[in-house]
């Protein structure tokens, strides 16, 4: 299973949930995001996708955990002499302003497929991350509900900027597919989606392999709780 695989599921999981403005690679914080998506009260969820018992070990040396930026809002602490990127300027700005926490989800998540997540014996995740679990049917469990990091909701402007994201994404994708274009009020609708999907479909949360497709005429299971489950309470 690849993290394409996990990204198109984790999707469809936050749909049913009705999150909306699921973004992939969002850049709204000091980090870049695998996935971020909105809940119906504007409350942002994080989610970390893993592969590998590796990545996941790897992901929490990032000072979004080692220095405690999710759990308590600490700026990032950069040595010296590093290059930083523009949205850790950003952060530096807002904290030569006077604000005292850096901006940061209100939730946090791994999602990763089942058999990596067995074979986790020994590691500690942090507590405030949650967890869930991908099968190789596409099916979706909650192995550990995340801790609510702060209160505070999204605003406007974040929400406008994933979105103009997503467009630019979008655009950019189908400006590369232009050397075969494709009248869609004539060819077959399948054509059309067949090469807007082999653009990058962990970038446009297209279904990654044939094995992906089923999955939108299936929802997904929640190990242990009722049907109106949520990310978040």
């Amino acid at each position: 299973m690849t993290s394409e695989d996990v990204a198109w599921h984790m999707y469809l999981h936050a749909r049913d949930l009705r999150h909306d403005w699921v973004t992939p690679n969002a850049l709204l914080y000091a980090w870049e995001s695998d996935l971020l998506t909105v809940t119906p009260q504007r409350h942002v969820c994080e989610v970390e996708i893993k592969i590998s018992r590796g990545d996941l070990l790897n992901d929490l040396k990032k000072p979004k955990h080692s220095q405690g930026m999710l759990l308590n809002g600490c700026f990032m602490h950069k040595l010296t002499g590093k290059g930083k990127t523009r949205n850790e300027l950003v952060e530096d700005k807002r904290r030569a302003r006077g604000e005292t926490v850096c901006r940061r989800p209100n939730y946090f998540v791994f999602a990763m497929p089942c058999a990596v997540y067995r074979k986790l014996k020994g590691v500690v995740l942090p507590p405030y991350a949650g967890v869930y679990t991908v099968d190789e049917q596409g099916r979706v469990f909650e192995e550990r509900r995340p801790i609510q990091l702060h209160t505070e909701t999204v605003s406007t402007d974040d929400l406008l900027g994933l979105a103009r994201r997503m467009h630019q994404r979008y655009w950019n994708a189908l400006g590369k597919n232009r050397q075969e274009p494709v009248d869609v009020g004539t060819a077959p609708v399948d054509l059309a989606v067949e090469q807007l999907s082999s653009v990058d479909p962990y970038a446009l949360l297209m279904p990654a392999d044939p094995r992906c497709a089923s999955a939108l005429e299936r929802r997904t299971k929640i190990r242990g709780t009722t049907s109106d489950h949520r990310f978040v309470s």
